[in-house]
Order: structure tokens, then sequence, then C-alpha cells
């Protein structure tokens, strides 16, 4: 796959330009930002992508980066080419994985990070968060006919996160409590095989993930997404605190979207019709949590 997209031939994922256009405040138009200075120099924006983290961020059919979140940073590129006065704009994506986003968010080795990063406290010692692009609860994966329906189930036995995840700090936070043992995947996909193949009988992660790998498996009525919900997730994008205007810019570009029938358009696309080669449907319409986020855009934590 080419690092490379020229920005023309992803436009037509992008309606939002003439939107765009009225929401950057006249009061911060001159203000600086070293994400959009280099943007401007080079003509390129670095975005990071998630390869199995359907519907939010993956690699699909054709390895290409698709989803819901990488959507919403194109929106976002195509707002930073707007306000950096440029005719094109290419995009180059960055695999990443939930253990090393942080450190390539804080290194500048991606201007924003396209998935459904959650937006925690801890988190925001290190990098900043847009609005929230949805919201989500962090539950766990098992086989349908394990027999496990809660922690107390779990006994004794293995559970899987990905490491550097949400799941990652729940897993290490009941492993006491619940006396299992722990052990933890580099990505999702990992995380998945790991259960599939009977190495750990549950994997603990955000509902839609979850949702989203079991569509995607040989056979999903073997699994099912069971057990309380140990907190909400605020999804959102990520990306340096070194730059406010550039948090500024990408917080508008999102609340445009959210604001005009794409959000419904990209809810509908990406979480309820089928989607790639095998026809993956998560069929989930938007709760009243995301439609609150949508109405009401915030960057505001919810632990």
């Amino acid at each position: 796959m080419s690092p490379f997209a020229s920005f023309s031939s992803l436009q037509r994922l992008i309606a939002a330009a003439a939107l765009l256009a009225g929401v950057v405040a006249p009061a911060v138009a001159h203000a600086d930002s070293p994400v959009l200075n280099k943007i401007r120099e080079t003509g390129t924006i670095t975005l990071g992508y998630r390869e199995s983290a359907l519907p939010f961020s993956f690699a699909d059919d054709k390895g290409q980066p698709a989803g819901y979140a990488v959507d919403l940073c194109l929106r976002a590129a195509e707002a930073a080419r707007v306000k950096a006065g440029l005719k094109d704009i290419k995009v180059r994506w960055l695999p990443l994985t939930p253990q090393n986003r942080i450190p390539a968010v804080v290194n500048g080795l991606v201007d924003l990070d396209c998935a459904p990063n959650t937006n925690t406290l801890e988190r925001q010692k290190q990098v900043a968060f847009s609005v929230s692009h949805y919201v989500s609860t962090v539950r766990m994966l098992v086989r349908a006919d394990s027999g496990i329906k809660s922690f107390e189930d779990l006994r004794g036995k293995t559970v899987v996160t990905s490491a550097g995840s949400t799941g990652d700090r729940h897993v290490r936070r009941l492993k006491a409590d619940y006396g299992y043992r722990d052990v933890y995947a580099k990505d999702h996909g990992e995380s998945f095989l790991l259960l599939e193949t009977g190495r750990a009988q549950a994997f603990v992660m955000d509902d839609v993930l979850l949702a989203g790998l079991r569509a995607k498996s040989k056979d999903p009525s073997q699994f099912v997404i069971v057990g309380p919900a140990l907190s909400v997730e605020q999804n959102a994008l990520m990306m340096s605190k070194a730059d406010p205007e550039w948090k500024r810019l990408v917080d508008q570009a999102l609340a445009a979207t959210f604001a005009s029938p794409d959000a419904a358009a990209l809810q509908k696309r990406w979480f309820q019709q089928p989607i790639g080669a095998r026809g993956t449907n998560l069929a989930l319409a938007p709760s009243t949590e995301v439609t609150l986020a949508w109405k009401h855009p915030s960057d505001a934590v919810t632990e």
C-alpha cells in the first residue's frame, strides 16, 4: 500500500469544504499552528489509523485505510487544506497500534490519529483529544457456549485485551478481585485470535469494536458480548496537546460534520450497512449517547 494518497481522489468522501469555511473564527484566523505550518510547507498531512478496529479504523479488502474515524479525519484534512490555502493536499497514512499511538502523536509522527481513542484524564497529560465522535461501553466478548456471563465466571481463566487500550487498565485493575490470568496482545486482531483459538476465554474491549470483530469472524454466532459495562467511553481523534489551534480546527471540522446530514450518513454507512467483500454488518443504530455527542460536541471526559 502506498503511504500517500492524492487528496483529489478522496474528495468524493468530503462534502464539508463549504461548510467548514464558515466555522473558522476570525479572532483566531492568524493564530500560529505548528501542524498547519508544516502542512502548508509540505502539502502533506500524516494520519494514523488501525488495521483491525472495524468499523472505526481498519485496512479494507485492498489494504487501504477505511472506516468511520478515517472518514472524519479526511474532513479534518480538507479543513486543513482550506485553512492552509492549498489547491491539493496529500494524505500519508501510518498504521498504529493501541500501544504505540500515544508515542507517535507525542513525537509528531502523525498529525492526527484516526481511531476510537478513549478520552481519559490520564491520557490528557500527554495528548489532546477532539470532541467526541462516538460513545461506547467496555464489556467482554466470549464464546457463546462458554457459560461466562460475568467477571465472577472468569476465575482461573485467561482474559485478553490489547496492550495500551482502555480494556488494558480494566483487566489489570480487576485481576486481583476475580483471580484470572491476563495476557496482552499487540492489537485487536491478535486479541480476537487468542479468543478464537481458545488461548483466552474472554476479550475485554469497547463493545462496538467487539461487535466488529465478531461480525468479521468465520461464525459470528459462536461469540457473544456479555458482562457489565465497566466504563462509558468517549471516543475521539487524538493529536498533540502542544498545538491548540490545530485542535480548534479539527473540532470545528467535526462539529460541522455532526451538524450536517453527513453524521447520519456516516453512521449508516459504517454501522448499519454491509462493509467490505464479506458484507460485514454491525446493524448498530446510534445510541442516545451518540446522538447527544453529535448534538452537543464536547471533549469532556466521563470517567
